[in-house]
């Protein structure tokens, strides 16, 4: 580790660092210019038909996002990302942080409910659902059994023009989900040829991926066609290939979260535990059972870490102009995966006397309670998912007069995922083959043979979710020049928009045999007008000594649901440029998030009733209760307050340094307060409890009418917790991003490379009105203190190569008493590349070149998945050819 740090330190050190994959329109090699736009030389922007330029931001072609910083991820540089998806590709950016949705898994901020493990980008660490992503500046539509993210990788990586991300507030700009910022992906157009790639990859741990990818296009002067392709596929990562994914921490000082389920299996009665010997006990022989014993085991092993996945996509789009007034455009995406989850059941049975494989190591026993599992002995529980995602839009941009254009598209998208676990414990059939007496058909939980035809019925259990969205948009817009100032043109846009989102949602349960099916569905509309006013106060026809350019930006958005009302969202943006080498920017605004159809459902998104056992009590005991989950028709939109300040500084032609200060204030953030720590203790919780419940109020519960989504055992409720979703939270985030970013040649060696990173000066978080306020930076399930990349490239002749580090530091796991300290995670990623000629390109990529294991955590698997990535070193082979 020593070794590796001291390598890290070394690309600080470097006294001018860029990284062009980040980097805010720095080129992947030589001197790092500034980009040229409209704003700088105060002038209109040009307007060809088919020639705008789109700009994240900011709803006026060809002028940059005043007062906010974005961070651009060009064509040349997505190429020599080691990834094999646009989400790994936004992965890398400090300010993406990956709680929430993603491959690996994770129960933060609803990553349980990722059924399909996809991953959806997180701005900030706030929650997916902050984060708005667009491809071409249109919104896509939400994903997810429960339309709870989008992931971007449904989009190909070779169709990629460039990503743009603004991490500042911008519901102004685009409405809903931008409280974190935008995310834009950006498509190729008006190419000429081909281009193809593959990639294979492969670790010692038997993981292996692989990747087909391809784009074409003609341009023919009034138009132009880009169609672009991509294959995918990855195998499974198994717990057994990975040495710190494991059960028993003691030898590193963690806890020890084996099960006695295991098999063998254990007997407790009368209070005391009885390991049951290999090969099995016979009734009457329970007295042969030692007092005291258990057996236990760690089948993680089974489990699949990372399913394994394959995808293919497809995108497109079309221009044709009309003459020189209109133009005729078209876009549209399709893409298509499927997987395969592997996990493991655990058995808690009490089984009757009357099992004629019954045995008891006290006399006189009606029943006796065995720990014991299904999988060592039939394999683990194996449950395929897939999602299907597509979306096609076309539209019309006119030149009304001089440099106005007004444009107009209509959009309609579906999302579909389903999570087809049909292989599981069903308790129906558990009980009734530990209650049959014909030991032909019965149970054997104390060792031996079993009947094929029980284990399948007990296996048989249906939890299907499946969820189904529909996005149409009708736009329209127009831009132009209002006058001239002697700073440059005055530019307005301004425009409408109509939405129709339909979202549903099922859940069947139950057997193959005999299920239920737990289903809702519904649709609101949308309507929206919005503008944006650009004023440039000085420019080139009136800059004077102190400023060079003083621009302003004025935009705001007005939204009418059809379902909890209307919001009106302002922002306003500054850009002062002292002097040519130094830029300020600041930006204030409002954003929202409006709840999603499953949130305010109470049939959809697993709402019902939960059997949640083993929860700490009052007095500090494990109980059992009832949990109610689901959703709230009475939610309103979650609200924030965004601004920022920032700096960018050009010393010299090669260097530059970045830096942005962000304060957002988010809430009314819905909460889902279920199996919250401290929930049956904490006083501020006191309102959506009850303890120690008495019969009628259990009884009426049941009798309730909400789904009874696990057996509930009615005899033992110490409490009845209701955690369906509230606006309730409110998090407080503070903070900056820092960049310093450069170009140099040693010789006839081209070098550049960059340190940038996320500091978190504040991020607090209050889960309840009255509990307060807690500082949660830098402790699990919530980002580190702050985040940092760091690279450097070479480029000599027809060769290439760049380092990169990648560092997380260490953080509190505040779920263990003592708290614990985890130790920081830092990984190299190494890539090298051949021009062998203007067509042939040959790479190879080192991901994680030192084999660095994520930092112990004392939580079961011994690992985080949300703040480490499990995979061991990989190595991958990459060919590209032109045409």
């Amino acid at each position: 580790m020593t070794t590796r740090l001291a390598c890290a330190a070394s690309l600080i050190a470097m006294s001018a660092l860029a990284d062009p994959a980040l980097a805010q329109d720095l080129p992947a090699q030589g001197s790092p210019t500034p980009a040229t736009t409209a704003q700088e030389d105060n002038v209109p922007a040009p307007n060809p038909l088919g020639g705008d330029i789109i700009v994240t931001g900011s709803r006026i072609r060809g002028v940059d996002a005043v007062g906010s910083n974005v961070i651009s991820i060009g064509v040349d540089e997505i190429a020599q990302e080691p990834v094999v998806s646009t989400s790994d590709l936004l992965r890398r950016v400090p300010q993406v942080v990956s709680l929430g949705a993603n491959r690996q898994g994770g129960s933060a901020q609803n990553g349980a409910a990722n059924a399909t493990r996809a991953g959806g980008i997180n701005l900030r660490g706030i929650s997916t659902n902050a984060t708005l992503l667009l491809y071409n500046g249109r919104r896509f539509p939400p994903q997810g059994t429960q339309g709870q993210y989008t992931d971007p990788s449904v989009i190909p990586t070779i169709a990629l023009e460039r990503v743009e991300v603004v991490a500042d507030g911008a519901s102004a700009i685009y409405g809903s989900d931008a409280i974190a910022g935008v995310v834009n992906f950006i498509l190729r157009r008006g190419m000429d040829g081909a281009e193809f790639r593959a990639r294979s990859g492969f670790s010692e741990s038997n993981y292996a991926e692989q990747q087909l990818s391809g784009i074409a296009g003609q341009d023919w002067g009034s138009g132009w066609v880009t169609v672009a392709g991509e294959y995918s596929h990855n195998s499974a990562l198994f717990g057994r290939d990975l040495d710190f994914y494991r059960l028993d921490n003691r030898d590193r000082g963690g806890r020890d979260f084996r099960s006695t389920n295991c098999d063998p299996g254990t007997i407790t009665a009368g209070g005391q535990s009885y390991a049951i010997p290999q090969g099995g006990v016979a009734p009457g022989e329970g007295g042969s059972l030692v007092a005291g014993t258990a057996n236990r085991c760690d089948l993680t092993g089974y489990e699949s870490v990372i399913p394994s996945e394959s995808r293919y996509s497809f995108v497109g789009n079309v221009s044709q102009e009309l003459g020189s007034s209109v133009r005729l455009f078209a876009d549209g995406f399709y893409s298509h995966r499927k997987g395969e989850i592997a996990g493991t059941s655990a058995i808690n049975a009490v089984v009757p006397s009357s099992n004629p494989f019954f045995v008891s190591p006290v006399a006189g026993a009606e029943s006796v309670n065995v720990a014991w599992s299904l999988t060592p002995a039939f394999g683990p529980d194996v449950n395929p998912y897939e999602g299907t995602f597509w979306n096609v839009a076309g539209g019309v941009e006119v030149r009304a007069f001089a440099d106005w254009s007004v444009t107009a598209y209509y959009q309609h998208g579906e999302s579909e995922d389903i999570a087809d676990r049909r292989v599981g414990l069903n308790n129906g059939a558990l009980n009734a083959a530990l209650a049959d007496t014909d030991p032909a058909t019965a149970l054997n939980l104390f060792g031996g043979p079993n009947n094929p035809d029980t284990i399948a019925a007990i296996r048989d259990r249906l939890f299907v979710i499946y969820g189904k969205t529909k996005l149409d948009v009708v736009n329209v817009q127009a831009d132009g020049s209002l006058f001239d100032l002697p700073g440059g043109a005055v530019r307005l846009a301004v425009g409408g928009e109509y939405r129709d989102e339909y979202t549903f949602t099922s859940l069947d349960i139950g057997s193959s045999a005999a299920s239920m099916v737990i289903a809702d569905g519904g649709s609101r509309d949308v309507k929206a007008v919005f503008g944006e006013l650009y004023v440039p106060i000085v420019g080139g026809g009136n800059a004077m000594p102190g400023i060079e350019e003083l621009s302003l930006s004025v935009a705001g958005r007005y939204e009418e649901y059809s379902d909890f009302g209307s919001t009106t969202n302002p922002k306003i943006g500054v850009t002062w440029r002292p002097f040519d080498a130094l830029s300020l920017r600041g930006s204030y605004g409002t954003s929202f998030r409006a709840p999603t159809f499953t949130e305010v459902s109470e049939i959809a998104g697993g709402a019902g009733l939960y059997y949640d056992r083993d929860q700490p009590g009052p007095d500090g005991t494990l109980i059992n209760g009832i949990g109610i989950a689901g959703g709230n028709p009475d939610l309103q939109p979650e609200t924030a307050t965004t601004w920022s300040l920032g700096a960018e500084f050009e010393a010299g032609s090669d260097i530059r340094l970045t830096a942005t200060y962000f304060d957002i204030d988010y809430k009314d953030q819905i909460i889902a307060l279920r199996r919250t720590p401290g929930y049956l203790t904490n006083p501020a919780y006191a309102p959506f409890r009850i303890l120690n419940p008495t019969d009628e109020q259990v009884a009426a519960l049941i009798a309730s009418g909400l789904p009874v989504n696990s057996p509930i055992d009615t005899t033992d409720v110490s409490f009845i917790a209701d955690g369906r979703r509230q606006n309730l939270g409110r998090t407080i985030v503070r903070g900056f991003d820092f960049g310093i970013l450069g170009a140099w040649d040693l010789g006839e060696v081209t070098m550049d490379g960059a340190v940038q990173g996320t500091w978190y000066t504040k991020y607090s978080f209050e889960s309840v009105p009255g509990l307060g306020l807690r500082d949660v930076a830098g402790t699990i399930n919530n980002p580190q203190d702050y985040r940092l990349r760091a690279d450097i490239g070479a480029k000599w002749d027809s060769f290439s190569a760049r380092l990169t580090w990648n560092y997380l530091p260490g953080y509190d796991n505040d779920t263990v008493t003592p708290v614990q300290e985890v130790s920081d995670y830092s990984t190299f990623d190494l890539v090298m590349g051949w021009d062998v000629n203007d067509a042939f390109r040959f790479g190879i990529d080192v991901r994680n070149l030192f084999d660095e294991e994520p930092p112990f955590v004392d939580v079961d698997r011994g690992y985080d998945p949300q703040s480490a990535n499990p995979l061991p070193r990989t190595i991958a082979v990459t060919a590209g050819v032109k045409l």
